[in-house]
């Protein structure tokens, strides 16, 4: 198939990335002005990701029935009404609401961009592209906590929502100049998602990495806010991942056809382990440094790959498979923010990290696994 540009569905991934992770320097100051306590400020984050991880596959089914591209502008567009009405929300229950809205929207963004990469390139170029994907995914994040962070300290936490509406009004333009393929004659369905056993196992696989990646990574930033450090610093320090993903995207790229995917990903797995260890040992500015930095290589290394073998494992149902795996990973986000967040109050944060790393290695050992299993019986 002839190379389409890829540019305006990676800004759509860029918008919603910055939405997710603006959040998270804006806990305190939401705190601060609804006159609430930090830990009931976090419910904005868990709120977030609950709407993120339920919509995914009913934006799944409707991608196989309307297309990609459409599924993905009326996702920015939900997801760009959501943002804005936060910059107005004047109690935490309205924010909440507000915030849903945003991640039920966004929820489409990054999983028809997926299916849209199995639709439209070649398969021996899609892990390139995930990554590329990944990338821009890492730097929407990253300059959404250090650009919410700066806002925060300057003009309060309404602004940050409202640069991240901007941009995805502006990633909803982008994408009229998105090529759209054809629909699939028959839609797939989700019991034809279901059907097969790799989709099963990436879905519980997803469900437990995002319930201790995107999960607990929602705690960083509250964690070195609670000890003293700025919005600003926190957003400087948390924004080291975005940097690091592009640079380990850069690698792996040049080490492609050297390494197996089998070893990239438990590259990824073991430092994230290492990452949740960091932050136990020292849960300030150097382990969330570190563990920013060190995130950078799961993404690439381990979730990346897991991705594609999203695109490759159910070909007659695209859009409901990637929505099962996607959705798995953000329900388990969002199960584990409200899972860590009695420990994180009660300031037990080495034991909360603590036990991140045990998973991790648990959830590492078990995709290595699977994945060779698959390698060996793709039909399984």
């Amino acid at each position: 198939m002839k190379s389409v540009p890829r540019w305006p569905a990676y800004l759509g991934v860029f918008a919603a990335a910055f939405d997710n992770f603006a959040m998270t320097p804006l806990v305190r100051a939401i705190a601060g002005d609804l006159k609430v306590e930090l830990a009931e400020a976090t419910a904005v984050a868990t709120a977030y990701y609950l709407a993120y991880g339920l919509f995914q596959v009913p934006w799944g089914m409707v991608s196989e029935r309307v297309g990609r591209v459409t599924t993905f502008r009326l996702g920015l567009a939900a997801g760009a009404l959501g943002s804005l009405a936060s910059v107005f929300a004047g109690s935490l229950e309205t924010l909440l609401v507000a915030r849903f809205i945003a991640g039920a929207g966004m929820a489409s963004a990054v999983p028809a961009v997926i299916a849209w990469i199995g639709d439209v390139v070649p398969e021996k170029e899609r892990p390139g592209a995930a990554m590329d994907m990944n990338s821009v995914y890492a730097v929407g994040a990253a300059s959404g906590v250090l650009g919410a962070g700066l806002l925060a300290d300057r003009l309060g936490w309404h602004a940050g929502f409202g640069v991240s509406g901007v941009f995805a009004v502006l990633a909803l333009v982008s994408s009229l100049k998105l090529f759209a393929p054809p629909r699939p004659v028959a839609p797939g369905s989700v019991r034809a998602a279901l059907s097969v056993k790799a989709i099963r196992r990436l879905a519980v696989i997803g469900f437990v990495e995002g319930g201790v990646l995107f999960g607990l990574f929602a705690f960083l930033a509250p964690t070195l806010l609670r000890s003293g450090s700025s919005a600003s610093t926190t957003g400087l320090l948390i924004a080291g991942y975005g940097v690091s993903v592009v640079i380990w995207s850069q690698l792996a790229k040049r080490a492609a056809g050297r390494v197996s995917v089998l070893r990239a990903m438990s590259f990824g797995g073991a430092l994230l382990v290492l990452s949740w260890t960091a932050v136990a040992i020292d849960p300030g500015p150097v382990g969330v440094f570190f563990a920013s930095i060190a995130m950078g290589a799961t993404i690439v290394m381990f979730h990346a790959n897991l991705q594609v073998w999203a695109t490759q494992a159910a070909p007659h149902a695209r859009g409901p498979g990637i929505a099962f795996f996607s959705g798995s990973l953000f329900v388990g986000a969002s199960l584990g923010t409200r899972l860590a967040r009695p420990l994180f109050d009660e300031g037990r944060l080495s034991l909360l990290f603590g036990l991140g790393a045990a998973v991790a290695l648990v959830v590492t050992v078990v995709s290595v696994l699977a994945r060779e299993r698959s390698l060996r019986a793709p039909a399984a």
